[in-house]
């Protein structure tokens, strides 16, 4: 496996760094000495140079609206698919497979009607299996508590995680849960540098 380098302006060569995040920003550190070689603010808005898709499944208009708005405006996926129930969603997460495209990961809501977010996350994790392609990863956003029965879920259905929406009913406070949710992504999806 060949080790990524950068100049080090201390060291006066190349060297081998360390990828920290924090407060919003990679930070690109010397692993000899320690200097911050790159720092890249994770919350500017990039400009990707090809197409990513991101899916989302969630029943509530305005809760999908605002995640489909903030995943466009921090440019984390340049095309966002949206679907008002898990039935939608795997019809949707079929034809992108079908055209050879696979999601950088997919949020579903555990609660909605006609299929529930876990179904739907069981059935592409059988889709995939069946075409042998790589898993897309699944971040569950919903207001009902992680129990040990859904930590199990998510252990069979991995790479998976799960975000709590909260229960305020606020806009501000479901705002900011979003903020939270695609920072997480980001630091957790993101290819390295």
């Amino acid at each position: 496996m060949e080790t990524k380098t950068k100049y080090c302006l201390c060291c006066d060569e190349d060297v081998p760094y360390n990828v920290v995040i924090r407060n919003e920003r990679r930070e690109l550190t010397c692993t000899f000495c320690g200097f911050t070689l790159d720092v890249e603010n994770l919350w500017e808005e990039k400009k990707s140079k090809s197409k990513t898709y991101a899916l989302l499944a969630e029943d509530s208009p305005f809760t999908r609206k605002l995640l489909k708005g903030v995943i466009q405006k921090k440019a984390i996926a340049t095309e966002v698919i949206d679907a008002s129930n898990g039935l939608e969603f795997v019809s949707a997460y079929t034809k992108l497979m079908n055209e050879n495209i696979l999601p950088l990961f997919v949020i579903l809501d555990l609660n909605m009607p006609i299929m529930d977010g876990l179904t739907a996350a069981r059935t592409i994790r059988a889709l995939e299996e069946q075409k042998g392609i790589p898993k897309v990863p699944i971040v569950f956003f919903s207001s009902i508590k992680a129990d040990d029965s859904l930590r199990k879920q998510m252990q069979l259905l991995a790479p998976a995680n799960y975000i709590n929406k909260g229960t305020s009913s606020e806009p501000e406070k479901l705002a900011h849960r979003i903020e939270v949710l695609l920072n997480f992504i980001v630091q957790k999806y993101s290819k390295e540098v």
